[in-house]
């Protein structure tokens, strides 16, 4: 009787050294959301025309963390109102600039299922502690970015939104540059880290220069993984060129699926003049 209770109580040690850790599973969501009374948007392409499809597209896909571009006070106070499920941090461009602030960054995560550990924003110029242009671009530009930790497998993460400027070539180089030196500061080497936004390149010559920063330190979502597509993220109501100039980069985390969201599934033709893209991760 005695050796097999120590035989039992063998079995039960071994099998508690050979347990897998719970895998972190991470669904996140790059939105640039249209800023609203947009010249020419109108009709169908107007923000009251669209906000109740971006909100369906949100309760369908579910995204764990969501980083919006563009959105202006009225924008942010809707998606807040609407996506209670959300917790949201925010920033604008032109803060304290602009009385309301212009158009903003905002990141949202469910609140069931992480903890807010630490947030901040900067940005993209020499002076990154205030509201400034940087270089040649044509619009001040902030990157703002989060610490979360998964309530179930207590591990933590940092997440990076941003927007680079449309216009200024060395702002859009040197933005990127920024944005992973301050990856580097703030989240480390070891930490999953993961940045997303509208950066106003495409991968291919002459652009490709502008997202060297972020792929001499990080992996491309839409490139690594498994279950990949190649479609466009930009679409112009359809009235312009179609565009790949949405990314997701990350670092110490495994893509699973990446998928460009450019079907007419949500009630209107375009949400947005850009697709929402979205990957699942696990780390």
């Amino acid at each position: 009787m005695r050796s097999k209770s120590w035989f039992a109580v063998f079995l039960l040690l071994a099998a508690g050294c050979t347990s897998v850790a719970p895998k972190t599973e991470l669904k996140l969501m790059s939105y640039n959301i249209r800023y609203i009374n947009a010249p020419g948007d109108e009709g169908e392409f107007a923000w009251d025309a669209r906000k109740a499809s971006s909100i369906e597209m949100i309760h369908r896909e579910a995204p764990d963390v969501i980083g919006f571009q563009e959105p202006k006070r009225p924008q942010l106070d809707y998606l807040v109102e609407h996506l209670p499920e959300y917790g949201h941090v925010e920033m604008g461009r032109d803060c304290g600039v602009k009385p309301d602030g212009g158009e903003h960054l905002m990141v949202m995560y469910l609140k069931e299922k992480y903890d807010l550990l630490d947030w901040g924003h900067f940005w993209l110029s020499d002076t990154p502690e205030k509201a400034s242009h940087g270089w040649d671009a044509m619009c001040r530009r902030v990157t703002v970015w989060v610490k979360l930790r998964d309530k179930k497998t207590d591990r933590e993460f940092f997440y990076f939104d941003t927007h680079l400027d449309h216009k200024g070539k060395t702002a859009r180089l040197e933005g990127a540059a920024m944005n992973v030196r301050m990856m580097q500061q703030i989240a480390g080497d070891k930490a999953p880290v993961f940045i997303s936004g509208d950066m106003n390149a495409a991968f291919g010559a002459p652009t490709e220069s502008f997202l060297a920063p972020y792929v001499q330190w990080l992996d491309v979502a839409r490139d690594k993984a498994p279950e990949s597509d190649n479609r466009a993220t930009f679409n112009g109501f359809g009235k312009e060129k179609p565009l790949w100039i949405d990314h997701i980069f990350y670092r110490n985390a495994l893509p699973v699926r990446y998928e460009t969201l450019d079907g007419a599934n949500y009630g209107v033709r375009y949400i947005s003049d850009h697709y929402p893209i979205v990957c699942t991760f696990n780390f």
